[in-house]
């Protein structure tokens, strides 16, 4: 059923660049990767490359195309008036990798399981639904009845991936009970894990694509399913393909050029008229959709105090930020960037001017400094770096000590737990799952969604809180556009983060991918069931 590919991983250079040999009969795209897909679980992975992954093993209601959202596992759907009550029409002939088929019971199982694990995915969902909202009205009908209106809810369903049920129940196993939080009783026993742990590492999906092999930290293999359900939308397709840990654009660059790999995901920008200069390679760059901020822990032993956030969003030198990184950004006024609906554009957001940093350090219990911070960056990733670096050298300047502590990206995500464990400064990128103000704000401001490293300032609130619920319920668009004014004016005084930039995306490719098309909904990768390869 499957095409199978030879893989020999081999160490090359002192980077430690891995290089995949493939038999010459077989189209398999080598990508060069910056992150690692540690966790494949659609209940709990939530980043750039587990989404390009999860898009691969497993299939969604609807799939973001480019710019378009448009229906995959969903031939038609109808809704309400008041925008709460969904009911879509499941393709009859979809079937999941075990040739079972993909059925509204699957919808449900694969919904009311996120729900109840309750990870970053659902905060889509949490304040919309509730246990009896997805219903199977028969074998390929499914209904959600949402609690309150909700308008972008279509939106919010190219991420509820479709999971086959008789493999998550025979991969149920027994863990510990959690601990109670204070107040309550304690669990009785035996406690189970919904299939977590076997998830994490292994797909049950219905997508265009299966595990081969699989070594986090160092590479996974895709292959293709040649009889995929839905169809493959190029004129071919992979074979399947590579995501080999290249973390640095400087190795992900000169494996590009070298023939090593096919696309190179972040490779270094400021070096991209290599890339265009080279005959066989092309470089795409597009308008960003990431936005970049320093989340500043708001129950830090320093950072919890307002005046210092204000004083170290004062110390970083935007414009020097911008000159220094190799790649294409653009600065960002306030929490919101300004290609979101609903920006606004007067906020007296913070800048550059150290005078007025030191003014607000004087109102902390530290007026002359002397204290110490922590800012965590993903592991050799320079435009992660080169912000850290500007910022040491302002923070200097009003006697504070910053510590540049470098960190693989699942460590980062797992710091964000708690705010017991939640760093001082950590420098995070976040992307909305769709344009509307919700899907920027709500994973990042309100309070209930601490764990995520979305909420890693574990900021809270009151009145953001009960804007942001409202709104995201609320369907006369000019109540809905009052409330997001007065949340961002609020979180702009609050200065939960430094609010630093939007990256432009810029992907470099050999001349042989073909079907590339760019969406502002993954802009770092691709769509790789739409890629073929010709000639390469």
């Amino acid at each position: 059923m499957f095409k199978r590919i030879l893989l020999v991983s081999l160490v090359a250079s002192l980077m430690l660049l891995t290089s995949i040999v493939v038999t010459a009969q077989d189209d398999i795209l080598l990508y060069g990767g910056n992150q690692d897909i540690d966790n494949i679980d659609p209940a709990t992975g939530e980043n750039y490359s587990i989404n390009a992954a999860l898009r691969s093993l497993y299939d969604a209601l609807f799939l973001a195309r480019g710019s378009d959202i448009e229906p995959h596992l969903v031939e038609s759907f109808e809704v309400s008036d008041d925008a709460t009550v969904w009911t879509f029409t499941l393709h009859d002939h979809a079937v999941f990798q075990d040739g079972s088929p993909v059925t509204a019971d699957a919808v449900v199982y694969s919904f009311n399981r996120m729900m109840a694990i309750s990870g970053p995915p659902t905060w889509r969902w949490e304040t919309i639904t509730d246990e009896n909202s997805a219903q199977a009205l028969d074998e390929h009908t499914v209904q959600f009845t949402l609690t309150q209106p909700y308008a972008p809810f279509i939106g919010t369903l190219t991420q509820l991936f479709v999971v086959n049920p008789a493999i998550v129940e025979a991969n149920i196993v027994e863990i510990a009970c959690p601990e109670p939080e204070e107040g309550e009783e304690a669990i009785e026993g035996p406690c189970y894990d919904h299939g977590q742990t076997f998830l994490r590492e292994n797909a049950a999906g219905s997508g265009p694509f299966t595990q081969g092999r699989w070594e986090i930290g160092n590479i996974y293999e895709f292959i293709a399913v040649e009889d995929y359900w839905a169809g493959w939308r190029g004129e071919d397709h992979l074979d399947g393909f590579v995501w080999i840990i290249q973390r640095d654009g400087a190795t992900q660059l000169n494996s590009l050029l070298a023939g090593e790999t096919h696309i190179a995901d972040q490779a270094t920008p400021s070096k991209k008229d290599q890339i265009i200069d080279s005959p066989d390679h092309v470089w795409e760059e597009h308008p960003g959709t990431y936005v970049n901020t320093l989340k500043m822990n708001n129950l830090g032993e320093y950072t919890s105090n307002v005046n210092l956030r204000k004083a170290i969003a004062h110390a970083m030198n935007y414009e020097a930020m911008v000159q220094a990184q190799e790649e294409a950004v653009s600065l960002m006024f306030g929490p919101t960037p300004d290609y979101m609906p609903g920006y606004v554009g007067t906020l007296d957001y913070p800048t550059y001017d150290l005078d007025k940093a030191r003014e607000y350090m004087a109102m902390t219990p530290w007026p002359d400094g002397g204290i110490s911070l922590d800012y965590i960056y993903v592991t050799e990733l320079s435009h992660e770096i080169v912000p850290g670096l500007i910022l040491l050298e302002g923070l200097a300047e009003i006697g504070i000590e910053m510590n540049m502590v470098p960190m693989l990206w699942p460590d980062m995500v797992a710091s964000c737990g708690s705010p017991e464990t939640g760093p001082d400064i950590i420098n995070i990128y976040t992307v909305p799952s769709f344009l509307d103000l919700d899907a920027h704000l709500y994973n990042q401001y309100h309070s209930d969604q601490w764990g995520s490293f979305n909420s890693c300032s574990f900021y809270q609130n009151e009145r953001v809180d009960e804007l942001l619920d409202t709104a995201r319920v609320t369907g006369d668009a000019e109540m809905r556009e009052e409330m997001y004014v007065e949340a961002q004016e609020i979180i702009n005084e609050d200065q939960p983060s430094v609010w630093m930039y939007t990256l432009s995306s810029g992907t470099g490719m050999h001349k042989c991918v073909k079907g590339y098309r760019y969406s502002p909904y993954y802009q770092v990768t691709v769509l790789f069931q739409d890629l073929w390869m010709e000639d390469c």
